[in-house]
């Protein structure tokens, strides 16, 4: 499965790119920033980490854009801490909110429960028929 990574700070988003390859996900990591959209629809991710802060547009932006075409799981990864912006992700169509800093272990807890609450329905009717 591929997870798209759209973080600007590099550290941060080479440690969660390690993580993720460690469990065996393919990880998909943004540098630019500028066209997160059209990288989405050219890459196909099963599941987005999303930073809030970016340059050029920010997180709620990318996700109201990915929401008008499609229900792909997102989990925002933010520094920001009010309950606004955790509001805000879940209201701008994010299936979860981590905030920085956090363990990695909790992070791959939260995406592999999503994955399998996003793709196990369809998993099971494509057993059946």
């Amino acid at each position: 499965m591929k997870i798209m990574i759209v973080e600007d700070e590099p550290t941060i988003r080479e440690m969660v790119a390690e993580t993720c390859v460690k469990w065996g996900f393919e990880t998909i990591n943004l540098n630019v920033f500028d066209k997160v959209f059209e990288d989405f629809l050219h890459v196909q991710p099963h599941l987005i980490l999303l930073d809030i802060n970016l340059p050029s547009f920010d997180g709620f932006y990318w996700c109201n854009k990915i929401r008008e075409v499609s229900q792909v799981p997102i989990i925002f990864l933010s520094s920001r801490n009010t309950p606004m912006d955790m509001v805000m992700s879940m209201n701008m169509g994010g299936d979860d909110f981590i905030q920085k800093p956090f363990y990695t272990e909790v992070l791959m807890a939260k995406i592999n429960a999503l994955l399998r609450r996003s793709y196990s329905y369809i998993d099971t009717q494509q057993n059946i028929l």
